[in-house]
């Protein structure tokens, strides 16, 4: 990733949190804490942000004003959470992870009669709103940063259930498959797959090509990914190897259904 693409991340991450840490960078970004530090720098030299000790805060008295950039990312995920509720039948039992994307997709909800089960703090209080949704929330350890529950109550609980459909949130995909910084997320998000009859991946496209240290799954554990620009060649031949359903948000033509499994 170019440094002006990690800086739009930054400062998009800090427009909705306030606030940043350099660990956070390293982990999220899969960068050095050198590397973190000179975008701090240079974001701090546009007057973008305030350098604290250990990362980074929003000014408080000035506005915050996402480029066009930014908007573009933050369009791109509203638009993939609006296709991935189009895939959503009535009655269907849904397991929803925990992201921005997925968070997302609760806005657009309300005509849907479906069961929801999630370790989201915030999905569950968005899905609140419709009527016509049962919403069930997964117990296990809090976790403020992601505000969502983890832990092996949580991994214990999913043998409880089995679902249509898990929408599924994306730290990095590449063709080893897809990928998480954080240990406890990766063995969760595996749980949840091994739970579902159909695994849809909501990734948009800067997830692409991106690896971190944990290993979640394969490309043949998922069964359509949904995103707002196109993959490079490589990667969408990878996706057709195993035969994974590719939704692209921005396209307007209509996109053969893949039925569950």
């Amino acid at each position: 990733m170019y440094q002006e693409q990690r800086l739009t991340w930054i400062r998009t991450y800090l427009s909705s949190h306030k606030t940043i840490k350099l660990e956070e960078i390293c982990e999220m970004l899969g960068v050095s804490r050198d590397t973190a530090r000179r975008d701090l720098v240079k974001l701090d030299e546009r007057g973008d942000i305030i350098r604290v000790k250990g990362g980074a805060a929003l000014p408080s008295s000035t506005p915050v004003l996402i480029d066009y950039t930014a908007r573009q990312a933050t369009e791109g995920k509203e638009r993939i959470a609006q296709r991935a509720v189009s895939l959503i039948h009535d009655h269907y039992d849904l397991l929803i992870d925990t992201s921005s994307t997925c968070a997302l997709m609760a806005k657009h909800m309300g005509h849907k009669t479906v069961n929801v089960l999630t370790n989201s703090i915030d999905l569950v209080d968005l899905l609140g709103k419709h009527t016509e949704i049962q919403a069930f929330l997964l117990p296990g350890k809090f976790n403020k940063k992601h505000r969502n529950l983890t832990g092996p109550r949580t991994i214990e609980m999913l043998n409880d259930f089995k679902v249509d459909q898990l929408f599924l949130g994306a730290c990095g995909i590449s063709g080893d498959g897809l990928t998480s910084p954080d240990e406890e997320e990766a063995f969760l998000k595996k749980k949840m797959i091994s739970r579902a009859r159909q695994v849809v991946l909501l990734a948009d496209h800067t997830k692409f090509q991106r690896e971190f240290l944990h290993k979640v799954c394969d490309l043949e554990d998922i069964d359509v990914i949904v995103t707002d620009l196109a993959p490079d060649d490589d990667m969408k031949e990878q996706m057709k190897d195993h035969d994974i359903e590719l939704i692209i948000q921005e396209e307007s033509e209509d996109i053969e259904w893949k039925p569950l499994k």
